[in-house]
């Protein structure tokens, strides 16, 4: 038992070969749970806005089985009543955080905040009651910036999710090269990963809000240029209108001039006769 010794663990009843055994592969699921945290660290630094859609998701599921479980305790259910309401409950938030964006941009933003204000607040604290106040401080910050993600979605989710995944890929990167006695080189690492995920993120916006813009004015074009062939063709046709009633009138006036010419024949004859 030389490793489970040497990380203070004793293990009852457990041979040496067998506890040693238990310890590598505790250690074996850490190391994995680690490359998956600096792997998702990584997408939702980078891709966060990205991949708000299954963000929302997941904090439905969250906020799901936490309502459901309140529910179920508050009234009293017991036996299977339990699990099918906090079943029912996690289905029905996420599926509407999943279709009502801005709800779920909501719950993505309360509970990453959350998350980036306990990780910096909480390490270090060893009073249970500075702790509670902590996260009642950390609560309230992720309430006020859930509601202006509500009125400014882009911005503060791409601020948030590149933090909430720079602490991730801080953490996960520090305990896999063994430095985690000193914290601040996580917070290194996480203010640089933050840094690059923030960065990264407003690019592709910005590429984004430019697409949309030249659809927008190629669009516009468009529409411009059907108007003015619009014209055109209403200029046409104005003028086709004018040369068929110009031949008109013209005829008009050669018949006019004929029955003058001949009312002045007939005055002529009239007065021969007369002086005849």
């Amino acid at each position: 038992m030389d490793q489970a010794w040497m990380m203070g663990i004793n293990l009852p009843m457990i041979s040496d070969g067998q506890a040693d055994l238990v310890l590598s592969r505790i250690m074996q699921m850490a190391v994995v749970i680690q490359i998956v945290m600096l792997i998702v660290g990584v997408l939702i630094c980078c891709f966060g806005l990205k991949l708000v859609r299954v963000l929302s998701v997941f904090a439905g599921l969250v906020i799901g089985s936490g309502i459901g479980t309140g529910a179920a305790l508050g009234l009293g259910f017991s036996g299977t009543m339990i699990p099918v309401t906090i079943l029912l409950c996690t289905v029905v938030m996420a599926v509407f955080c999943c279709g009502v964006r801005k709800l779920g941009i909501f719950f993505v933003v309360l509970l990453h905040t959350t998350g980036i204000a306990a990780s910096l607040l909480l390490p270090g604290i060893k009073d249970i009651t500075q702790a509670m106040i902590v996260l009642g401080v950390s609560v309230f910050a992720a309430l006020l910036m859930a509601v202006f993600a509500v009125i400014k979605p882009e911005l503060v989710v791409v601020i948030i999710t590149g933090i909430s995944g720079g602490l991730s890929v801080g953490t996960a990167a520090a305990a896999l090269l063994g430095i985690t006695g000193n914290i601040w080189v996580g917070y290194g690492i996480s203010a640089a990963a933050a840094f690059i995920g923030i960065w990264i993120q407003f690019m592709m916006q910005s590429r984004k809000i430019g697409k949309n813009e030249r659809v927008y004015a190629e669009r516009m074009k468009g529409q411009v240029s059907r108007e003015s062939e619009v014209e055109k063709a209403r200029r046409i046709l104005e003028e086709e209108d004018e040369e068929t009633e110009k031949p008109k009138s013209s005829k008009a006036d050669r018949k006019s001039s004929n029955d003058d010419n001949d009312d002045d024949d007939d005055d002529d004859d009239i007065t021969i006769i007369t002086m005849s």
